[in-house]
């Protein structure tokens, strides 16, 4: 390897930047931890919705184990309002329980892909492709917003 020339100071910026860049590992390591930092400052209107129901921890299906292809189905719950959704290879279906119209979006864990659509007057919704990875659906309503847990999709 041909030594450097330290006296150039374009060219010692250069190394200096290359000794600093972080490797692909460590880069999502840092995307997430930023992520984990925005969601910890999230919006403190919105309610968080616990889950009440997950087919894959579902009894009967822990004796056969679940076949593959069968849609998950989750149920979320914050005080009279449940957020019911179906997770399969076509994509995310879901109703609002009571019926109710609204805004829905799908958030991934960077924020940045969130997707956005609307709840009719029964209360269904849904998102055409299936995510990877970690998600949460956020639903602004009539009284109020609220959010899932994090599920991975």
């Amino acid at each position: 390897m041909p030594s450097r020339n330290w006296n150039d100071d374009d060219e010692l910026l250069r190394a200096l930047r290359e000794a600093l860049l972080p490797h692909p590992e460590e880069q999502q390591v840092m995307t997430a931890a930023r992520a984990a930092f925005r969601w910890r400052n999230a919006d403190a209107d919105v309610e968080l919705a616990s889950l009440l129901y997950d087919s894959d921890l579902d009894q009967s299906m822990l004796v056969r184990g679940s076949v593959h292809g069968t849609p998950r189905t989750l149920v979320f719950g914050r005080g009279p309002v449940n957020v019911e959704i179906e997770v399969s290879e076509a994509g995310i279906e879901g109703q609002l329980v009571p019926p109710e119209p609204g805004e829905v979006r799908l958030v991934t864990a960077s924020g940045s892909d969130a997707e956005t659509t609307t709840a009719d007057e029964v209360g269904c919704f849904a998102f055409p492709a299936r995510r990877r990875g970690p998600i949460r659906i956020e639903c602004t309503l009539r009284g109020g917003r609220i959010a899932t847990e994090w599920i991975t999709a």
